[in-house]
């Protein structure tokens, strides 16, 4: 388990700690507010921490169970939120926030979610800090949230060249392979994003019914309307990602109807002087006939012929 804290005096940076007594002092200090982030604690290493700060057993199995739901549910005086992240490179791991009245506890599974640049921000706007460690919650969240839409963002713009290159009939197959891959993703960022609007909304409403944080009520609303856009974007992606896979679909299936088509015309072509002379059974002599020489004549014309409609074919992707 790695430890990190950050710690806000009267809205300025100050000194963290990762020791779980100063963090214990930190949290019961009415003029700070600590951040602690433990990233992949076993059961073992949070048991010390869920004792000393009083966490509920059942926060605690959500927090460190691998494969949760994301929710945002109260423990007393302790709100828990569990939520996933996506880095630049669509790594997946999960964050849990315990917010409590003097700081917050993040638990990381997976290291693709960068708390320090969260840290550096909530330092250079540090203003926010005069509502306590909801605001905390938020900037992690809008963080989280963020992850998302540089995600959607970056499949709608794979789908938009994919849709550039849907009438290229030599992309068929790169085509086919490409939206099955941005199906599965489009499908996985949905099992993401799409809990968090609630999660998000239980944010605006608790902001909403404290007095007190009023103020911070437009920063909630915000985080909620970027989770929203991230979800109903999301449904779009796979509206457009079906209609690109069934368009590439009817495609293929319209050159090999195509295709069919000059085959079977130049099959009944051939097919005319091949039963007139098979019903009057001619054999007529020819350049070579009897000969050596004719035999080897002939093969290589059947040669040059069958690999020169081979090629022709080929490069028309009949075959």
């Amino acid at each position: 388990m790695h430890v990190t804290s950050w710690a806000w005096r009267d809205g300025a940076a100050t000194q963290g700690s990762s020791d779980l007594d100063d963090v214990a002092a930190l949290l019961d200090d009415p003029h700070a507010i600590v951040w602690v982030d433990l990233l992949d604690p076993t059961a073992d290493d949070f048991a010390p921490w869920a004792k000393r700060l009083d966490i509920d057993q059942l926060a605690v199995e959500d927090a460190l169970t691998l494969h949760e739901r994301p929710k945002s549910l109260r423990y007393g005086d302790m709100v828990f939120v569990t939520a996933y992240t996506l880095d630049d490179e669509a790594r997946q791991s999960r964050i849990s926030l315990f917010v409590m009245p003097g700081g917050l506890l993040t638990i990381r599974l997976g290291s693709g979610f960068d708390v320090h640049e969260v840290a550096h921000t909530v330092t250079e706007n540090s203003g926010i800090l005069q509502f306590g460690c909801r605001a905390l919650e938020l900037m992690v969240l809008d963080a989280v949230v963020d992850g998302y839409t540089a995600q959607v963002n970056s499949i709608d713009e794979r789908v938009d060249d994919l849709e550039d290159v849907l009438f290229d009939r030599k992309q068929g197959e790169h085509i086919a392979t490409q939206t099955f891959a941005l199906h599965k993703e489009v499908g996985r960022l949905r099992r993401i994003v799409l809990p968090m609007r609630d999660v998000a909304g239980s944010l605006v409403r608790r902001t909403a019914a404290d007095q007190s944080q009023r103020d911070l009520l437009p920063f909630a609303e915000d985080v909620y309307d970027h989770t929203m856009r991230a979800a109903d974007w999301t449904d779009g992606l796979r509206d457009a990602v079906e209609s690109v896979r069934s368009t590439n679909l009817a495609l293929m299936d319209n050159q090999m109807n195509v295709v069919m088509k000059k085959l079977t015309g130049w099959a009944a072509i051939i097919a005319v002087p091949t039963a007139i002379t098979g019903y009057f059974g001619q054999n007529v002599p020819y350049p070579g006939f009897g000969k050596d020489w004719g035999f080897w004549l002939s093969l290589l014309m059947m040669l040059a012929i069958a690999g020169t409609l081979w090629a022709a074919f080929k490069r028309n992707e009949w075959i």
